[in-house]
């Protein structure tokens, strides 16, 4: 029996070529809870990007941010966190501050970059979004990198940061996170917060760092505008996302 379902948000539950969340979705969502089957937000963004984007002030249970490097219950309360290392910070400073790529940190009440170029822009409007404020940092613990660039040497200098991995999530951007995380980190600590057990999830995703989620979860469904990658990850593909996916794959399942 499935009692919670974890759902990334871009291209998942917001279609970007609309710039909303599809009505058959939210009604989905709405039935979810009124069946008391936990509806969770597991996704790499912050939760100050959350609150511009058209969710509808939806009741969600809680949520793993930053690809599960914080976690949050219902009431926007600490659950758990994973930040980069302090090694790893030691090198990014600098690299920050030389301004020779655009970097975004985020931190747990903050999100900010070091300059902004036409790469910002591009990848920020795919995801229906602005660039980040410009800002300093001021020694917070760093819980997720963003880099902007196409060059291969910006990217070997972050590869070499110590404990740390890249995600890929748009033509010049990737997401940097602890390498001990992923969403299922977020997820583990939701579902041990809310006594569910693996075997009791599913999950919906359509990006690359989505697919340990696909896989970790008791069934995991890619939506149909996913990549080849991620949907050879899954337990099952539905149809796009501006076809009703959500709303398919949950009936589907008899979940709704």
């Amino acid at each position: 029996m499935i009692k919670a379902i974890f759902f990334d948000v871009d291209g998942t539950l917001i279609s970007h070529k609309h710039g909303k969340m599809p009505d058959s979705t939210f009604n989905a969502l709405q039935i979810l809870k009124e069946k008391n089957i936990k509806v969770f937000l597991a996704t790499g963004r912050h939760m100050l990007e959350l609150a511009e984007l058209p969710l509808y002030n939806f009741p969600f249970d809680g949520y793993a941010l930053l690809n599960g490097q914080l976690t949050l219950n219902e009431n926007k309360e600490y659950i758990s966190s994973n930040p980069i290392c302090p090694k790893a910070v030691e090198k990014i400073i600098p690299l920050f501050s030389a301004n020779t790529m655009p970097i975004a940190i985020v931190e747990e009440k903050r999100l900010y970059i070091n300059y902004i170029n036409d790469f910002v822009h591009k990848a920020q409007s795919s995801i229906s979004s602005v660039a980040p404020p410009l800002g300093q940092y001021n020694g917070d613990k760093i819980f997720q990198l963003t880099i902007f660039t196409d060059k291969e040497s910006d990217i070997q200098k972050i590869r070499l940061l110590d404990n740390c991995k890249m995600i890929k999530w748009h033509d010049q951007s990737y997401d940097v996170i602890s390498s001990q995380g992923d969403k299922t980190s977020g997820i583990k600590a939701l579902l041990n917060y809310h006594h569910i057990e693996q075997q009791e999830t599913m999950a919906f995703g359509d990006g690359q760092n989505d697919i340990e989620m696909l896989r970790f979860a008791h069934i995991g469904i890619a939506m149909g505008n996913a990549s080849d990658e991620v949907k050879n990850a899954a337990d099952f593909i539905t149809k796009d996302i501006d076809d009703d996916g959500i709303s398919f794959a949950l009936k589907h399942f008899d979940i709704i």
